[in-house]
């Protein structure tokens, strides 16, 4: 139950509100901390909390993309990859072009340019247009990756 949180929380007059015992610590109350701590250029507090957010609220979109956008400005790609991996699966078909596109940049940050190729493949495919997700699948190309063809 996030009880470092609340306790980190009721240290930070920000938050006062979510410190609260009696009241309920929402994914979107959260959010807006997580975001109140990157604004005060406080990263570390901001990922902490938004990891022990992500384990008393797995399925939160929400929560999953304070979680994406924190670990991608710390320059942590294995944790933004996971988030948006996590986000994309629970969006489906719903996923917009622009969580298609960070999750192939945090892949190519990895230096993982096959899965990157997959992934805007996979985005593109649900939008086909998109400008971002199609300047992303044309620069892996310049780069000698090829998209992987499925058997029938």
């Amino acid at each position: 139950m996030l009880h470092a949180a609340t306790a980190f929380l009721a240290k930070n007059s920000y938050s006062a509100p979510l410190a609260n015992t009696t009241q309920e610590l929402s994914p979107a109350k959260i959010r807006q901390s997580i975001a109140d701590l990157v604004e005060q250029n406080r990263l570390s507090d901001a990922d902490l909390l938004s990891h022990e957010a992500l384990q008393r609220f797995p399925q939160s979109e929400d929560i999953l993309v304070i979680r994406a956008l924190v670990t991608q400005v710390r320059h942590d790609w294995p944790a933004a990859s996971a988030a948006l991996e996590k986000l994309i699966e629970l969006q489906g078909h719903a996923t917009q072009a622009m969580t298609w596109g960070q999750w192939v940049r945090v892949l190519r940050c990895m230096g993982d340019d096959v899965r990157a190729m997959a992934v805007v493949t996979q985005g593109l495919a649900t939008h086909p247009h998109d400008p971002q997700l199609q300047q992303e699948f044309n620069a892996l190309q310049q780069v000698g990756v090829r998209p992987v063809l499925k058997a029938a």
